[in-house]
């Protein structure tokens, strides 16, 4: 397993003695806490990296799927879930490894997306296979630009009470993303929430003698809703999902 460390110069302890006053020695465990909070701000990145090599994100980041996903962090996407599964039938009974990945905006945009690997090992020729793109706005901004006008006329739309609508869009690319961002005006909260759907391939099919199947008896509102629940909290309250275990209707 990888491990985390923190790298202290020796320098930057000097500094701190001569703003403290003081040596090392002399310290206040409050001293010592500055002087590590300090410290480990320095290296979030170091942090971020960490984090990415566990979940399995940094043997992704040259491929199309790892790429798409570091651009939606970078404007300000994080990840909410991040699961494999296998992809039945694309490589033999035994399926291929994917991953299945869910980003929130702090606007309140929903991007859900699947991988499906070219080669055998994960990571090496990743391509996006299913992306999708969820949010609910109450209008489009006064002064949206010709290309979010457009943007607000494609993509699917329900309407929904006091004129505010869901709006889901496939295959998306960041530059029409930032475009949404800059042309709607969003909700607060979700005023629905049964619109979408997280289920991958694995959920839905399995390989049955060489046949690719519908799984029996499917509960996709279980599967689904379990999902939610990996969620953070407030995302999950965004979405209309409250600490009761159940959805705002």
């Amino acid at each position: 397993m990888s491990k985390l460390s923190i790298e202290i110069d020796n320098g930057v302890i000097k500094t701190w003695e001569q703003q403290l006053g003081k040596p090392y020695r002399n310290w206040s465990d409050e001293d010592k806490r500055n002087f590590l909070f300090y410290i480990t701000s320095q290296q979030i990145s170091v942090l971020d990296s960490y984090v990415d090599s566990l979940q399995g994100l940094s043997s992704l980041q040259q491929t199309p799927f790892g790429q798409k996903i570091n651009e939606l962090r970078s404007i300000g996407f994080e990840i909410v879930l991040n699961n494999d599964f296998k992809y039945v039938g694309f490589a033999g009974p035994n399926g291929t490894e994917a991953k299945e990945i869910v980003l929130f905006h702090p606007s309140g945009l929903l991007y859900y997306t699947t991988s499906i690997q070219e080669k055998r090992s994960l990571g090496r020729e990743t391509d996006i296979k299913r992306s999708e793109l969820y949010f609910q706005a109450s209008s489009l901004k006064e002064d949206a630009s010709l290309e979010g006008k457009i943007l607000s006329q494609k993509g699917s739309s329900i309407q929904l009470k006091n004129g505010i609508v869901f709006k889901s869009y496939t295959d998306i690319n960041i530059k029409d993303i930032n475009i949404i961002l800059e042309s709607f005006e969003f909700v607060q909260n979700w005023e629905s929430n049964h619109f979408f759907t997280l289920l991958n391939e694995e959920d839905v099919y399995q390989n049955v003698n060489g046949q690719i199947q519908l799984r029996p008896e499917l509960d996709e509102i279980s599967i689904h809703m379990h999902k939610i629940k990996q969620f953070p909290e407030r995302v999950q309250s965004y979405l209309g999902y409250e600490e009761e275990k159940t959805f705002r209707k």
